[in-house]
């Protein structure tokens, strides 16, 4: 089948920057289903690219299984055919998510250039920044470039994601006649949410008391031995890859408050323990590999994160569904059109399921309806 297309990949949804937008507005709220879109969804990072690239795929080689060609057509027909998993929904094809997210992408930016409401390159850049340094600050000693190298993206696509970002929110944001100074108020008030707490980086050495692992975790720290090596050796099995090493570094207050203050008693580089873990019987001794002071965002690069979160708490008041059904509407007359009719089957597919949903009508949906279940139209809305 010729996937060749018009329209070329729309910005994607990568973990790297899930991680930041998480880290950044944590505290303030959670966004129900009809404030996202599915392009929100992780399933979509790799898909974008691959199935809307503008490539004309015919029997291109993708690769080789052990001397056996496989066609680039044939990965891309496998990559459709996936299911992407919804949030409090059930899962739905990967070609809507991608189509869905295409439209959402392209009316969001329509309607925000009408409004006056796109943003600068220099908007865009700054935004970067701040995700990087946010970055750097939850993971100490990675690169960056690194881990978008890992995630397969850009520093170019992820900026591609945060101007369709920024043009949504300031899109809504005159819809909804933000006052800025409601920003600054709730910057002052939530402040430790844009941001990072205090954290700590441990490592442990885990072993159940009538375990021989026990006694000789205890006897090789009694005789000084390196507690990185113990970890590799007598942790469990699934633990020994990393040396015991915890994958995130913890917030401090998360912590229970006897736990609070022996990390707080405790140095870099020393340990205690043992103390009980996770179920009766198991024990661990905890080392502090480093300890991670809070970080927190001047309101100038907190800014644009408020004022997503104060978009989207606003959305979701009754009185202002009229600004969201708008935009909604706008979303559901959008004509698509492709050569590959197979697309717009499924743009209609969308549009008809969300319409039985009562997407973006003034009443409200019925009871149980759920249009991200039935891979139906959402709000549309940038990648986070």
């Amino acid at each position: 089948m010729n996937r060749k297309t018009s329209f070329p990949a729309p910005g994607r949804r990568r973990a790297t920057a899930q991680v930041i937008a998480l880290a950044a507005t944590r505290k303030v709220s959670q966004v129900t289903w009809n404030t996202l879109t599915l392009a929100t969804l992780a399933g979509a990072t790799a898909l974008a690219v691959l199935l809307l690239s503008g490539c004309n795929t015919g029997e291109k080689t993708f690769g080789k299984v052990n001397g056996q060609i496989v066609t680039e057509q044939e990965y891309l027909h496998q990559l459709e055919r996936q299911t992407v998993a919804v949030p409090g929904g059930q899962p739905t094809n990967a070609e809507r998510v991608v189509l869905d997210q295409i439209i959402s992408n392209r009316v969001i930016m329509a309607e925000a250039s009408k409004n006056s409401s796109l943003p600068t390159d220099e908007d865009v850049s700054k935004m970067f920044d701040v995700q990087k340094k946010l970055f750097v600050a939850q993971f100490p000693g990675k690169n960056y470039d690194e881990a978008m190298k890992e995630q397969g993206t850009t520093p170019d696509e992820i900026k591609s994601d945060l101007r369709v970002q920024l043009a949504e929110t300031a899109l809504y944001g005159r819809l909804l006649k933000l006052d800025e100074k409601e920003v600054r108020e709730t910057y002052e008030k939530f402040r430790s949410a844009f941001g990072l707490p205090a954290r700590v980086q441990m490592r442990l050495a885990v072993a159940s008391e009538n375990a021989p692992e026990y006694k000789k975790i205890a006897q090789d720290l009694a005789a000084g031995k390196s507690f990185d090596a113990i970890a590799k050796e007598s942790n469990p099995l699934p633990m020994r890859g990393t040396g015991g090493l915890l994958p995130q570094a913890v917030a401090v207050n998360t912590l229970a408050p006897a736990m609070q203050a022996k990390v707080s008693q405790t140095a870099e580089g020393k340990y205690f323990g043992p103390i009980d873990f996770q179920k009766e019987g198991v024990k661990a001794w905890v080392k502090i590999e480093k300890k991670l002071p809070e970080y927190m965002i001047p309101f100038e690069d907190a800014a644009p994160l408020v004022r997503r979160q104060l978009v989207q708490l606003k959305l979701q008041d009754p009185k202002n569904q009229s600004v969201k059904n708008d935009i909604l509407q706008k979303k559901m007359k959008a004509k698509f059109e492709s050569e590959n009719k197979s697309y717009e089957a499924v743009w209609s597919a969308v549009k008809e399921s969300a319409s039985k949903a009562g997407i973006g009508q003034s009443v409200p949906a019925p009871v149980g309806a759920n249009p991200a279940a039935a891979g139906g139209l959402t709000a549309p809305v940038a990648p986070k």
